[in-house]
C-alpha cells in the first residue's frame, strides 16, 4: 500500500555522521513508522536513511541529511515535494519528477523563447501541487542526472537535478525532432525507463490515411492526394472549384497555397507573414512552376476546398484541445474559435494574425438547435480522432490539437491533428492557470502514481 503526503524538503543541518530523515510525528504516526530504517528514493538513486519522527506545529516541514540530498541532486533551498511510502518495499520515494524538455532558447528575461510563460505557469502550478518540475534543453543528461532550469524565488535557476520521472516532448523542430542527437537522446531515455510524450511529429498524409480507414470518420475528411505530378493537379482542381496545398510536415499555416478558378483563369493564392501574395495564369500549367519554386520540392499534399463558415466574412476553424487522463480516457480540456484578420487571409492561425474568440460568440449566428448539435459534434470528432491516433501510431501521446471547421451549410470537417500544439493562452484576458495546463499536470500524476 502507498501513502503520499506534501512536504517541504530541507536540509538537515546538524549533522551526527549518519544519513537521517525526519518527518513530522503526525506523518510517521499517519503512514504507521517511527524510528526505522528506510530506502530513500530519487530519480534513479536510493539511499539507506535512518527515519525518525519529530514533534511540530506543521505536517509538511521535513528534514533531510544535507549529504543524501546532493549525493540524490535535490536542491537545498526548501523544495516543495510529494514523499510516497510504500510499506511494501519500506521505501520512501519522491515524486513525481517532470521535466519539459524543449529545444526552445532565448535570453534571460525569456529563457524559453515564446514557451517561457507556458513553462512558468507549469511550473506555479507544479510547485502548489508539490511536484518537481523543471525544463531541459536537451543537453547535459547523464546517468544519473540532467541539468534542468527550475522556477525558484521568482526566477529560473539552473543546476544539477535528478532523472524525471516523466518527460514532456515539446521540441518544435520536425529537423531536430529526426535527428542522430534526438533520437540518441530518446535511447538514453529508453535506457533509463523514463517515459515521454508527445512521441514525434506526424505528417498530414499519413493522418489522412489512417482516418480515412475509419468509417465514422471518413465522411469529415476533405478529399485529399499527394502533389506528385502536373496531372495530379489537374485531376483535383477539375472536381473542386477550389483546393490547397498543405506541405505534409507543415506548421502554423506556413506555405500553404490556395489555387482558385475565377472566370477565364486560375489564381495562385500564397500564405506568409507579410500577407497573401496572389499569382494569376490562364492554365493550371502556368502556375505549376511557380508553386515548385516556392515549395523548394518538399513533400505537398492536395486538399478539397471548403466552402468555410465566416464571421463578418473572415473564414473560421476551431482548435480543440484533448488530454488524455485516468484510465487513458481522452478528454475536451480546451475549446477556441480561430478567425482570420480578413476575408483574403485564408490561414487562421494564430502566429498569421488570426484572433482568438470563444466557440460560443462565433456560433451566435446560427439558431439554437443548429448551435447545440455543432457543440456536440465537433468535441466528439476531436476525441474519436484523438482514441484513434493514440491507438494507431508508435509511440505515448497525451495531448493533441484537433483542428475542425465547418462549411456555411453546418457540415463539420477535419483539418488537422497537431501532435505539439501552440500553446498559446486558451483565454488571453484570463491570468488563471488555464485547464489544460491543470489537465497536463493531473495526466503526469496519473501516470506516473500507476
Amino acid at each position: 500500500m502507498k501513502h503520499s503526503h506534501k512536504v517541504i524538503l530541507h536540509p538537515l543541518l546538524e549533522e551526527t555522521g549518519q544519513n537521517r530523515l525526519l518527518i513530522p510525528e503526525y506523518l510517521a504516526s499517519k503512514w504507521r513508522i517511527k524510528n526505522t530504517n528506510v530506502l530513500f528514493n530519487c530519480g534513479s538513486l536510493q539511499y539507506p536513511v535512518h527515519l525518525e519522527s519529530y514533534e511540530t506545529n506543521t505536517d509538511q516541514a521535513v528534514y533531510c541529511s544535507a549529504d543524501i540530498l546532493s549525493s540524490l541532486y535535490l536542491p537545498s533551498d526548501g523544495v516543495r515535494v510529494l514523499l510516497t511510502f510504500c510499506k511494501d518495499t519500506n521505501m520512501i520515494k519522491l515524486g513525481p519528477i517532470f521535466c519539459l524538455a524543449t529545444n526552445a532558447s532565448g535570453n534571460e528575461e525569456l529563457p524559453f523563447s515564446a514557451y517561457t510563460d507556458f513553462c512558468l505557469e507549469i511550473a506555479k502550478f507544479c510547485d502548489e501541487h508539490h511536484i518537481f518540475f523543471y525544463v531541459n534543453t536537451l543537453k547535459n543528461w547523464d546517468e544519473n542526472s540532467v541539468i534542468g532550469m527550475r522556477w525558484h524565488t521568482d526566477q529560473w535557476i539552473e543546476s544539477k537535478l535528478p532523472l524525471p520521472a516523466i518527460i514532456y516532448n515539446r521540441i518544435h523542430s520536425r529537423r531536430l525532432e529526426n535527428s542522430s542527437e534526438i533520437n540518441s537522446l530518446k535511447e538514453l531515455w529508453r535506457k533509463h525507463n523514463i517515459p515521454y510524450f508527445n512521441e514525434a511529429f506526424i505528417d498530414k498524409w499519413d493522418v489522412h490515411e489512417m482516418l480515412l480507414l475509419y468509417e465514422e470518420i471518413a465522411p469529415y475528411l476533405p478529399e485529399s492526394a499527394l502533389l506528385d505530378s502536373m496531372d495530379s493537379l489537374v485531376q483535383m482542381m477539375n472536381r473542386h472549384d477550389t483546393i490547397y496545398l498543405k506541405p505534409i510536415n507543415g506548421s502554423q499555416g506556413r506555405h500553404i497555397y490556395r489555387i482558385s478558378k475565377s472566370h477565364d483563369c486560375y489564381l495562385l493564392g500564397y500564405s506568409s507573414f507579410s500577407g497573401n501574395k496572389t499569382l494569376t495564369s490562364h492554365t493550371l500549367s502556368g502556375l505549376y512552376p511557380a508553386i515548385r519554386a516556392r515549395s523548394k520540392r518538399v513533400p505537398y499534399l492536395i486538399q478539397q476546398g471548403i466552402p468555410l463558415f465566416e464571421v463578418d466574412d473572415c473564414p473560421v476553424d476551431f482548435r480543440i484541445l484533448c488530454l488524455k487522463g485516468p484510465g487513458d480516457k481522452w478528454r475536451v480540456v480546451s475549446s477556441v474559435a480561430r478567425v482570420s484578420h480578413s476575408r483574403e487571409q485564408f490561414v487562421s492561425n494564430i502566429a498569421r494574425g488570426g484572433l482568438l474568440k470563444s466557440v460560443d460568440e462565433v456560433l451566435a449566428q446560427f439558431d439554437k438547435v443548429s448551435r447545440k448539435q455543432t457543440k456536440r459534434i465537433l468535441p466528439e470528432l476531436a476525441l474519436e480522432i484523438s482514441r484513434i491516433i493514440d491507438r494507431e501510431t508508435e509511440g505515448m501521446y497525451g495531448e493533441l490539437g484537433i483542428d475542425l471547421t465547418i462549411d456555411k451549410e453546418g457540415h463539420p470537417w477535419i483539418i488537422e491533428v497537431n501532435t505539439k500544439p501552440s500553446k498559446t493562452p486558451d483565454n488571453p484576458s484570463n491570468n488563471n492557470c488555464r485547464p489544460s495546463v491543470k489537465a497536463l499536470i493531473q495526466f503526469v500524476y496519473w501516470f506516473t502514481s500507476n
